[in-house]
């Protein structure tokens, strides 16, 4: 790198608040030592909210990671999960055979995502007419092309899966037990995402995305490096999903081409980006953190029965999800943060009261807590401004300038 280090480089390039990488740095510490003896016994917790929250982390990173390159620069991928599969195969392939250490195949795992992404890329952003649902198709159907070499090539899977076992993971003592291992290499995993997702967002290469998705050809018009600035936020993007992939090996326990291939991991975390909105870098944590959460507590709900039919928790989460997303993308079509920023001190102040009510009269699961909290706060967000105004006025939270201006332009 020219004149410098890295961190002269980010100075130069990156616009960040000194605060930001403060409360990062914080949340880790804390929520890296949350699995203690002590909080155990405050809180009085088990294994099952380490699970929800690890789960939280593992969508969080997805769904941000994916939002690196379709939220900032518009280009709407159906891939993700091959970047992923290939990054959990990776990390089961080096600890089955070759014995690695658990945590050291996690960066490996991103680099043979990322250098898949970045080959995808190189020849995928030449082609001009290959954008919007032309790219979407192609990533759809680089997953299935993915899927079915890993099927049929003994030297990854031919079929077999791999079985990866704790005994195998060679983690250090000091990450605690299974689950306390993952809850932390989670938080970390995360927090690293989502940082690296901000600081694009903050960045002269995240003014280039932005205006990349507003008009690709008025930004190279400007001097905006468009191939460049594309093929940067995809191999981020794809190291990342690689990570996760790896992270989430001993997790799945088996991995099988149908574990790590299928269409769920790509549909689900477009579905949380959206929620949240894919135009901030908050937008898919919040997303993923809400569907995570009405997903775990409808899915132990044990079901309902309702007008002479037996509803199964499946069901009843896949239809309230459903109607959720129906209503913002008629409602909010920006997503939840873009109204949450607007009304944060309310949406606190309902939470809080919400919460307070159900700790002092109904009680429950602790995900079935946090999803009457995060309905109460949906179904204020939905109240359309016009009629909102008037009742709680206007508390705006800003994470981030609005990328709407100040198209960057290359300069040697």
């Amino acid at each position: 790198m020219r004149n410098g280090t890295l961190a002269a480089f980010i100075t130069r390039n990156v616009s960040i608040r000194w605060y930001v990488p403060v409360a990062f740095v914080v949340l880790g510490v804390l929520l890296y030592f949350f699995p203690n003896d002590t909080v155990k016994d405050a809180l009085g917790y088990r294994g099952f909210l380490l699970s929800f929250l690890y789960f939280s982390f593992y969508w969080i990173a997805l769904a941000s990671s994916w939002n690196m390159l379709t939220g900032y620069a518009g280009y709407f991928s159906f891939g993700h999960g091959a970047f992923y599969g290939i990054g959990a195969f990776t990390a089961a392939i080096l600890i089955t055979r070759s014995g690695w250490p658990y945590l050291l195949t996690l960066p490996i795992a991103g680099l043979a995502a990322s250098l898949f992404g970045l080959f995808v890329g190189f020849v995928v952003f030449r082609m001009r007419q290959l954008r919007g649902e032309l790219f979407g198709l192609l990533t759809l159907a680089v997953s299935f092309v993915v899927a079915s070499i890993a099927a049929n090539s003994d030297a990854i899977d031919g079929g077999q899966g791999q079985n990866v076992r704790p005994s195998q993971l060679a983690t250090p003592e000091f990450l605690g037990s299974f689950s306390e291992m993952m809850f932390r290499v989670g938080v970390v995993v995360a927090l690293a995402t989502i940082f690296a997702s901000y600081l694009i967002y903050r960045s002269r290469l995240g003014r280039g995305l932005f205006a990349i998705q507003d008009d690709e050809m008025v930004a190279e018009g400007l001097g905006v490096p468009t191939f460049r600035y594309k093929m940067m936020a995809f191999g981020l993007s794809t190291f990342f999903a690689g990570v996760v992939g790896g992270m989430h090996v001993p997790q799945i326990g088996f991995v099988t081409v149908e574990s790590v291939f299928g269409l769920n991991v790509p549909l689900l975390v477009i579905l949380m980006s959206l929620l949240g909105g894919r135009r901030h870098w908050m937008g898919p944590v919040i997303g993923a953190f809400v569907i995570n959460t009405l997903d775990t507590a409808l899915q132990r709900s044990g079901g309902l029965d309702a007008f002479g039919l037996a509803l199964s928790g499946t069901f009843i989460n896949e239809l309230v999800i459903g109607l959720l997303l129906i209503v913002m993308i008629l409602f909010v079509p920006g997503g939840l943060y873009e109204r949450l920023e607007r009304r944060i001190i309310p949406a606190f102040v309902v939470g809080a009261l919400v919460a307070a009510l159900q700790g002092i009269f109904v009680g429950g699961r602790i995900t079935q807590q946090f999803m009457v909290i995060e309905l109460f706060v949906i179904a204020l967000l939905l109240i359309p401004e016009k009629y909102y105004a008037p009742i709680g006025g206007r508390f705006e939270l800003h994470l981030g300038e609005k990328h709407t201006r100040n198209i960057p332009v290359e300069t040697t």
